[in-house]
């Protein structure tokens, strides 16, 4: 969190200003009626302006002393009461007594004798206090006093979320830490990975569900590679997956997901998506899967046997693919709808040449007459990730606009996105910056 301040500093702030002002007023007529407002007596001024002196010596405990002379000269006036809390709160900080010092701050706040200009640096030392003392609840209700009174101290403000989260006050942290987190977002700044735990963390507590779905996106696209990474991808992938029941038509491309975003799928999906693959009627992509996990022995028992078995049928029809392709190609040019192009644009997108993929979905999207104009989006958006052209992949996932299963996917194939154009742009910063 923070480092308690330095109690021999905040004692001299507060006792600096104050000898002046007793010491003259000694010098003040005695009777009270032809006295000021803010007079001391002499009587009082003589310890009041010993106990400043040790205390601004360090000697908290010796001052604390003095004041208890200064009080019983009796009879204080309410300047003089003043006072003597206005030094005795310090003393008591810099003496450890911090719950003491905390309600005679209290008591300073609420004098009508303290000056205007002096109010947000007591404000901010009483939440300072409150919160070395771990009255964390007490210490967020200080803090955002001096929020509102004007206060713009820059550690106190990262100190409120903080504060509410420790005093289990999970709503209201959850409110301050978007707050701030949003303000770092709109100045193009990513806030840090561990202030957006906490957020998740609070919003997690306080039942927040879509809150804390945001906060582990932005975890995922702004920290995928950290320790943390794969929890928060396998978190947001697992949110998409099951907004609603997808046909293996799509699901397959929950799989591409899954391998794009941690390099390869599970061994105990792999003969799975190979097969959703080749009923799709991508047979090389569904080979490669098929390929590496038999040579990495991935496979056991009786999956192991209809992996071999789906190796052979997917073998054969990459094969004919790929002596077709020029056909296949002037045929689905000449189709009447867009249905064959895109099809054939993935496959291209699939087996290496994304580029070209892409060219062919955006004629098959040109053409028209597609069956699902949402799956064209999305695997238009795929080719364009495959293709590194990230930016390019993100305005295409967004402009999916289906709902569901669809559009869940489309959203989270846009966070991937997102996720890889700020990695390639971090060492660019880095550099930038030296």
């Amino acid at each position: 969190m923070r480092a308690k301040p330095s109690r021999a500093m905040l004692a001299l702030i507060f006792a600096a200003g104050l000898a002046a002002g007793a010491a003259s007023a000694a010098d003040a007529p005695a009777a009270a009626a032809s006295q000021p407002a803010n007079a001391v007596r002499p009587e009082f001024a003589t310890p009041f302006n010993a106990a400043q002196e040790l205390l601004k010596a360090g000697k908290a405990k010796e001052s604390i002393a003095k004041l208890k002379e200064a009080e019983a000269v009796g009879n204080l006036t309410p300047f003089e009461a003043y006072l003597v809390v206005r030094v005795r709160a310090p003393a008591e900080y810099a003496a450890g007594d911090l719950a003491s010092a905390a309600k005679d701050f209290d008591a300073v706040l609420a004098s009508d004798k303290l000056p205007a200009a002096d109010r947000p640096t007591i404000m901010k030392a009483q939440a300072e206090i409150l919160y070395t003392d771990k009255q964390y609840g007490a210490a967020a209700v200080a803090i955002q006093h001096y929020i509102d009174g004007g206060g713009d101290d820059a550690q106190l403000r990262e100190l409120l979320p903080q504060s509410y989260y420790l005093a289990k006050d999970w709503p209201n942290a959850a409110k301050a830490f978007s707050t701030a987190i949003n303000a770092q977002y709109a100045a193009g700044q990513t806030p840090p990975e561990k202030t957006l735990r906490l957020l998740a963390s609070a919003q997690s507590q306080a039942g927040d569900d879509d809150g804390y779905a945001k906060t582990i996106e932005r975890l995922a696209v702004g920290y995928p590679k950290g320790e943390h990474g794969r929890e928060y991808w396998t978190d947001v992938i697992q949110r998409a997956s099951h907004v609603e029941k997808l046909s293996d038509r799509v699901y397959v491309d929950v799989y591409r997901l899954k391998a794009a975003a941690f390099g390869q799928v599970a061994d105990s999906e792999r003969l799975t998506y190979a097969a959703l693959a080749m009923r799709a009627g991508f047979p090389a992509e569904s080979k490669r899967l098929l390929d590496d996990g038999i040579a990495r022995k991935a496979f056991a028992g009786a999956d192991a046997g209809e992996a071999a078995k789906l190796q052979t049928q997917v073998t054969r029809a990459a094969a004919a693919d790929k002596s077709q392709a020029a056909a296949n190609e002037a045929s689905a040019r000449s189709a009447p709808n867009g249905e064959s192009l895109v099809s054939l644009g993935l496959l291209s997108a699939l087996d290496g040449d994304a580029a070209h993929g892409v060219q062919l979905i955006q004629a098959g999207i040109a053409k028209g007459g597609l069956k699902a104009p949402a799956d064209a989006r999305l695997h238009l958006g795929i080719a364009q990730f495959l293709a590194g052209s990230h930016a390019d992949a993100t305005k295409t996932f967004e402009s999916v606009g289906a709902t569901g299963g669809v559009g869940a996917l489309a959203h989270a194939w846009s966070l991937l996105a997102q996720s890889q154009a700020h990695a390639a742009a971090a060492p660019v910063a880095a550099a930038a910056s030296k």
